[in-house]
C-alpha cells in the first residue's frame, strides 16, 4: 500500500482545483468548429478517399456554411468547396471528404473558411503517422481554451467527442444544482448556465411527459430571459445566453434562477466594460487530462498527456490513488513524434472504490497530475428509461434513441410502430412497424439509430417501447413536414373539413385516438353524435338512408345523427353526412366524439346560402373552359314569384337555342353537353370559305320577367392550358397581309349592352359602325353593320390598286362608347408608272390537282390597264406536244375570252377538270394582243403529301450553365418553308436550398426588362391571377402576352408571345440572364416559329 506524502496530496489538492478552473477557461464556441479530424486514417490514402473533416455546430442556431472552404494549409493545399445551400443544424456533426490524399501526415494544419474568405475555425499543427482509427478530436465538443483542446485518440466520426464534464451528487431528494462558466463576463461574450438534477421527474397534465428545466434570467433594467429545456441522460443541462448590448444587456449584477418540479437553484454573474483580469496558469512541461470529470463503474476513463520535450526511449509512468493514497492502478505511456500520450483505465464495477481518484503521471524529470470522480451510480426510480434526441423529425432524418436500464443484461427488446398518420383523417393500411434488439454498454446504457424510409406514408405518430422480462418503457416521437414548428397534437381530437355550411353541403368528419390495448380481438369503435347549440341531438326523417350505423333505434319517424366508425391502424377514423335543410336549421353545431370514456368536441356553423335582400340573378357554370363532349353545368338562385327561368344558348356562330330551367327553392340548375367533334370537311361546301367550327365562346342568357345575366364559357381544343377572355368588343381581318385588288375580310363581335328597341317604325336592331382608315385616320370605307343574335357582325370589302397603295392600315370598330381597332397591310405587286415592257402573269391556286377538281386560273399586268380582249386556253401536254387521245383534253382547242372577269387588276376563271381527264401536264394558255403567256399544272391520281403551315416547328436549348445567354430571334428558312419567331419559352431549374438567391431576368434588345426582379422590370412575379393566366405587355411598341411562374421557385417557367396570333417577334436578340448563378443552375429554352407568307 502506497501513502502520498502530505507535500503530494497538498500539491494534487492545487492541481485538483487549477484543473477545476481550467474547465471555467473551457468555453463552447459561438461559431462551427473543425470539432475532429483523421488525416491518416488505416488503408492506403492514395488509392481511396478516406481523409475526413468533421465539423460541429455547437450554437443555438442553424448555420448556412453554403459556400464555406475546408483547406490543407501545407503540402497539397487542396480546398472542398462546400455545396451551396449547404445547412449545418444547431448541435449536429457533419462529416466531409473530398479526394485522395487530400492532407498530409506530418505537420498538417487545417483551416475552416466562410465563402468571403473569412478565417472561422483551424486545427493545430497536428502529426498522424500511426494509419489507424485514431483522429485528432477536441477534448470536448466545440470547446475552445487556451490549452490542451486537442488530443489523439479512437475515432468518433459524426457523433460526440464528450462534453463538458458537471459533477453530480448522491441524494434521494429532488435537488437542482446551477453555476455559470464565470462569474464576470464582458458585453459581447456568451454566459454559459450549465447543472445538473438529482433525478428525472414527470408531469401528468395536460398529458404524461418529462418535466422541464425552467431558467430565468433577471437583470438590471428591463433585462429578463426564460429558457425551458430538459435534463440529458447524465441528469445534466447546459444553455447559453448571449450578452449583447443590441439584446438588451446592461453592465450589472444578473441572477440566474433555475426550478425543476419543486426543487430550485440560483446563481449570479456580472457584466461589465472591462474583463476582470484572472492569473496565468503555470505552463508545465507535461500535461495531463481526462476526457470526463465524473465516471460511474462499468465506464472507462480515457487518458491523454502531452510533452513539450520528448526523451528518447523514456516513457510516462502513471498511476491512479485512491483518496486514501491506495494504488488502484498504473502503467506506461509511450509519446508519438507530436509528444502526445494516450491510454484508458476501466473502472470495474467489482468493489469500485468511490470519491476523487488522483492520476500522477512522471516523464523523466517532468510531473503532472490530474483527477476525476468515480460516483456511485444512481439508478433511476424506473427500470427503464428511454429518450430520442428530438421530438419531431423530417421525413428521412435519422432517429437516435438512447437510454439506460437499471438492471444489466446484454440486451433489451425494441420495438417501434406507427401509432398516427401524418394526416388526420387519412386511414392508414400498412403502417411501419420494426421488431429488433439494442444491447447495453458496460454501465448499462443504450444507443439505438433508426432510418425510417423517407414518404407520406412513414409521416406520423410513433411509438418506441423498450422492454424485458423486468420492466418496459415507451416513448413517442413524430415525423412531420416541418419539425422546427411542430406542435404535438392532443391524443384525441375530432375536427370537420370546414368550419360552415350550406343546406346541401356534405360534412367530412375525421379524427383521431390513442388506440386503447385489448386482450381480445373485439373491435372497439369510435361513437360520433351531432347536437344543436343547446345540446340537443339532431333528429332526421328516419326513410333517409344512411349506410352508417345509426345507433339510435327509430322511434316514430324519425331517428338521430349518430354513427360509428372504426378506427384504423393508427388511430384515424373518418366518416361523413349532409346538411338536410329539415334537419339543420342556420346556427352552430356539435359534432362530439366518443372513445374509451374519453370525449372530443368539434363545431361548425349552418348558414343560408341565399340572400334574400337579393333580387338579382346570380349564376355560374361549374368551370370556364371546356372540351368536346363534356358536359357543361350551370346552377343559380333568383328570389322572386316565378316558377322558372329561360336559358339561351349563343354559339360563336350566333346560331341560338332556347331552353329553361325550374325554380326550385328559388335555385335552378341547367346543363348542356357539348358537341363530340368538331365540323368535317364535308360539312363545308365551298373551302375558301372561312370553315365553321363548334370551337369558340358561347353565352348563357338566363332570362326572367325583369332580370337578365349573361354568362359565358368556352369550348377548346386544349381546355387544359386555354384561358377564358372575354373582351366587350372586338374586331379582327382574316389575314395580316393582302395584295391590292383582293377582298378584305372583316369580323368581329360585341357583347350586347341592351335588346334590339321596338318603335312605332319597326325594330332596331343594335350596329357596330366600322371604318376602314389610313394610319393618318383619313376614312377610305365608313358602314354600320348589324349584330347577329349572338353579337358577331361581318363584313367584306374591296381593296383596288386604285385606291390602296403599299403600306399599313387600319380597321376601327366602335359600337355605343366602345372602340376596338386591328391593322392589316397592304404589299403590291404591280408597279405604278412604269415604262417596261407590258407582261402577263398567268397564276393557278395549286399545282396539282385530282380529276374533278376545280383550278383557279387567276391574270395581272404588270401596268394598269384594261384589255378588251383576253382569250384563255387549257391544253393537255404529251412529250412536248398537244395529244388528247380517246381522252379530254382541257377546252378541246376552244378558247375562252375572260377579259370581262376583270376586277381591281386581276382576271379571273374557274376550270372544271372533267372526270375522265387524261392524267400528266396541262398548259394554261392566254392570248393577249401584246403576246402569249403560258402557264401548267399538274392532273395526277393521288396528291403529294406537303407540310401544313400549322405544323409546329421549334428549336430547343437545353442545360445550358452560362449565366448570361444570347437568343437570337431572326426570320429564317426551315425546310424550304420561310418562318418566323412567334414565342420564346423555356425554364430555369435551380438547386434545391438556392431557389431565393437565385433567379432569371429576360431582356429585349431596346434594353426593356420583360421579366425579371428589379423595380424597372415588367413582369415580376407570377401572372397568373384571378382566373388570367398571362399579363400583357408593350415592348418596342409591340404588345406581347407573358407568362411567368414567379421567383423563389426550384423550377421557374415563362413563355413571351405576341397578344395577336398573327404577330411575329421582330428580328432582335434578347438576352436571358440568371442572377444569383451557381455551377448547378440549368437554363432550358425554346423557339417556336411559324410559316410566314
Amino acid at each position: 500500500m502506497r501513502t502520498l506524502p502530505l507535500a503530494g496530496v497538498f500539491a494534487a489538492l492545487l492541481f485538483i482545483g487549477v484543473f477545476g478552473v481550467s474547465y471555467g477557461a473551457d468555453d463552447l464556441a459561438d461559431h462551427v468548429v473543425i470539432n475532429e479530424i483523421d488525416t491518416n486514417p488505416a488503408g492506403d490514402d492514395s488509392k481511396s478517399v478516406s481523409e475526413w473533416v468533421e465539423l460541429f455546430n455547437p450554437t443555438t442556431q442553424d448555420v448556412n456554411i453554403g459556400g464555406w472552404k475546408i483547406a490543407s494549409t501545407t503540402v497539397t493545399k487542396k480546398t472542398l468547396i462546400l455545396p451551396a445551400g449547404t445547412i449545418l443544424k444547431a448541435g449536429q456533426f457533419q462529416v466531409y471528404s473530398y479526394q485522395s490524399l487530400w492532407f498530409t501526415d506530418v505537420s498538417e494544419k487545417v483551416q475552416l473558411k466562410d465563402k468571403e474568405g473569412n478565417l472561422v475555425d483551424e486545427t493545430q499543427v497536428i502529426t498522424d503517422q500511426k494509419n489507424d482509427f485514431q483522429s485528432w478530436q477536441r477534448k470536448y465538443d466545440g470547446v475552445v481554451s487556451d490549452s490542451n483542446t486537442w488530443i489523439f485518440k479512437t475515432a468518433s466520426a459524426g457523433s460526440s467527442n464528450g462534453k463538458l464534464p458537471i459533477s453530480g451528487i448522491e441524494s434521494g431528494e429532488l435537488i437542482v444544482f446551477a453555476k455559470a462558466d464565470k462569474k464576470n463576463y464582458v458585453f459581447d461574450e456568451t454566459a454559459i448556465i450549465s447543472g445538473n438534477v438529482s433525478k428525472r421527474v414527470y408531469q401528468e397534465k395536460p398529458f404524461f411527459s418529462q418535466t422541464q428545466l425552467f431558467i430565468d434570467v433577471n437583470g438590471p433594467g428591463k433585462f429578463q430571459r426564460t429558457i425551458t429545456i430538459y435534463p440529458d441522460l447524465n441528469l445534466q443541462y447546459k444553455t447559453q445566453i448571449k450578452l449583447d448590448k443590441v439584446l438588451g444587456a446592461v453592465a450589472g449584477t444578473y441572477t440566474v434562477s433555475v426550478s425543476y418540479g419543486a426543487a430550485s437553484d440560483n446563481t449570479i454573474f456580472s457584466v461589465g466594460e472591462k474583463k476582470i483580469a484572472s492569473e496565468q496558469e503555470d505552463v508545465t512541461e507535461l500535461s495531463i487530462s481526462t476526457d470526463k470529470a465524473t465516471y460511474i463503474p462499468g465506464q472507462t476513463v480515457l487518458i491523454s498527456a502531452s510533452t513539450s520535450k520528448i526523451i528518447p526511449s523514456e516513457g510516462l509512468k502513471y498511476a491512479v490513488y485512491s483518496a486514501n493514497g491506495i494504488q488502484i492502478f498504473s502503467g506506461k505511456l509511450f509519446p508519438n513524434q507530436a509528444g502526445e500520450f494516450s491510454g484508458n483505465v476501466y473502472m470495474s464495477p467489482t468493489k469500485p472504490v468511490y470519491g476523487t481518484l488522483d492520476i500522477i503521471a512522471d516523464y523523466g524529470t517532468q510531473h503532472a497530475e490530474t483527477s476525476f470522480e468515480l460516483a456511485k451510480d444512481i439508478k433511476d426510480a424506473e427500470k427503464i428509461i428511454l429518450v430520442t434526441d428530438k421530438n419531431a423529425y423530417a421525413s428521412g432524418e435519422p432517429i437516435v434513441i438512447s437510454g439506460r436500464s437499471n438492471k444489466y443484461v446484454v440486451a433489451l427488446d425494441l420495438e417501434v410502430v406507427q401509432t398516427g398518420s401524418g394526416s388526420i383523417g387519412k386511414t392508414v393500411n400498412n403502417i411501419y412497424k420494426i421488431k429488433d434488439q439494442v444491447k447495453l454498454a458496460g454501465d448499462s446504457t443504450f444507443r439505438y439509430e433508426l432510418k425510417v424510409p423517407a414518404g407520406q406514408a412513414n409521416m406520423g405518430t410513433f411509438q418506441v417501447t423498450v422492454s424485458k422480462e423486468f420492466g418496459k418503457a415507451t416513448t413517442q416521437f413524430w415525423i412531420v413536414e416541418n419539425p422546427e414548428d411542430y406542435v404535438a397534437a392532443a391524443k384525441y381530437l375530432v375536427k370537420v373539413d370546414k368550419e360552415q355550411y350550406v343546406a346541401g353541403d356534405t360534412v367530412n368528419v375525421s379524427g383521431h385516438v390513442d388506440l386503447k390495448e385489448r386482450s381480445s380481438f373485439e373491435v372497439v369503435p369510435v361513437y360520433v353524435t351531432v347536437m344543436d347549440d343547446q345540446g340537443k341531438q339532431i333528429k332526421m326523417a328516419s326513410q333517409v338512408s344512411n349506410k352508417q350505423l345509426v345507433q339510435d333505434k327509430v322511434v316514430t319517424k324519425s331517428a338521430t345523427y349518430s354513427f360509428t366508425s372504426i378506427p384504423d391502424a393508427a388511430g384515424n377514423f373518418k366518416l361523413d353526412f349532409k346538411i338536410n335543410p329539415s334537419s339543420f336549421t342556420p346556427g352552430v353545431y356539435t359534432v362530439r366524439a366518443s372513445y374509451d370514456k374519453r370525449l372530443a368536441d368539434a363545431t361548425f356553423v349552418v348558414n343560408s346560402d341565399i340572400d334574400v335582400s337579393n333580387r338579382n340573378i346570380i349564376a355560374k357554370t361549374d368551370k370556364q373552359i371546356y372540351g368536346l363532349g363534356e358536359a357543361i353545368n350551370l346552377e343559380g338562385t333568383l328570389v322572386s314569384g316565378q316558377s322558372a327561368v329561360k336559358i339561351v344558348l349563343t354559339r360563336p356562330d350566333g346560331k341560338i337555342g332556347n331552353y329553361g330551367a325550374k325554380l326550385d327553392n328559388s335555385r335552378f340548375t341547367w346543363s348542356w353537353t357539348a358537341p363530340q367533334k368538331d365540323y368535317d370537311l364535308a360539312d363545308i361546301r365551298d373551302p375558301r370559305q372561312a370553315r365553321p367550327t363548334v370551337f369558340g365562346v358561347y353565352k348563357i342568357s338566363v332570362i326572367a320577367t325583369s332580370e337578365r345575366a349573361d354568362i359565358f364559357f368556352k369550348i377548346s381544343k386544349d381546355p387544359e392550358n386555354d384561358t377564358l377572355e372575354i373582351k366587350p368588343l372586338e374586331v379582327k381581318t382574316d389575314k395580316t397581309i393582302y395584295r391590292a385588288g383582293e377582298k378584305l375580310l372583316v369580323t368581329g363581335a360585341a357583347i350586347k349592352r341592351q335588346e334590339n328597341i321596338d318603335t312605332s317604325l319597326g325594330t332596331i336592331k343594335g350596329r357596330v359602325g366600322v371604318e376602314i382608315r389610313t394610319m393618318s385616320n383619313k376614312v377610305l370605307f365608313n358602314s354600320n353593320l348589324d349584330l347577329d343574335s349572338g353579337g358577331a357582325f361581318k363584313s367584306t370589302y374591296d381593296l383596288p390598286l386604285t385606291i390602296f397603295k403599299e403600306g399599313k392600315y387600319k380597321v376601327v370598330a366602335t359600337y355605343e362608347r366602345l372602340r376596338a381597332d386591328t391593322t392589316f397591310e397592304i404589299k403590291n405587286n404591280i408597279p405604278l408608272g412604269t415604262d417596261a415592257k407590258t407582261t402577263l402573269a398567268i397564276e393557278t391556286d395549286k399545282k396539282q390537282y385530282l380529276s374533278g377538281d376545280t383550278v383557279h386560273i387567276t391574270g395581272s399586268t404588270n401596268k394598269i390597264l384594261y384589255l378588251a380582249k383576253l382569250d384563255l386556253l387549257v391544253e393537255h401536254k404529251k412529250d412536248d406536244k398537244i395529244d388528247c387521245g380517246t381522252f379530254y383534253c382541257g377546252l378541246g382547242n376552244k378558247k375562252v375570252d375572260i377579259s370581262r372577269s376583270y376586277e381591281n387588276g386581276f382576271y379571273s376563271y374557274d376550270y372544271k377538270i372533267p372526270a375522265n381527264s387524261a392524267l400528266g401536264t396541262y398548259e394554261v394558255i392566254a392570248d393577249t394582243e401584246f403576246g402569249t403567256f403560258k402557264t401548267t399544272f399538274e392532273v395526277v391520281d393521288k396528291l403529294a403529301k406537303k407540310t401544313s403551315g400549322a405544323n409546329k416547328i421549334s428549336e430547343k436549348f437545353n442545360r445550358i450553365t452560362d449565366a448570361i445567354v444570347e437568343v437570337g430571334l431572326f426570320e429564317q428558312t426551315k425546310d424550304d418553308v420561310l418562318v418566323a419567331p412567334s414565342m420564346v419559352q423555356g425554364s430555369l431549374v435551380s438547386p434545391r436550398g438556392s431557389e431565393k438567391t437565385v433567379n432569371i431576368t429576360i431582356m429585349a434588345d431596346d434594353g426593356t426588362c420583360i421579366i425579371g426582379q428589379d423595380e424597372l422590370c415588367l413582369i415580376s412575379g407570377p401572372t397568373k391571377e384571378k382566373g388570367l393566366a398571362y399579363k400583357l405587355v408593350k415592348v418596342a411598341g409591340l404588345s406581347y402576352k407573358v407568362t411567368y411562374s414567379g421567383s423563389e421557385q426550384i423550377l421557374e417557367k415563362f413563355s413571351i408571345s405576341p397578344e395577336l396570333d398573327e404577330d411575329i417577334i421582330p428580328d432582335s436578340t434578347w438576352i436571358i440572364q440568371v442572377d444569383g448563378h451557381t455551377p448547378s443552375t440549368k437554363l432550358y429554352y425554346e423557339i417556336v416559329y411559324r410559316q410566314i407568307q
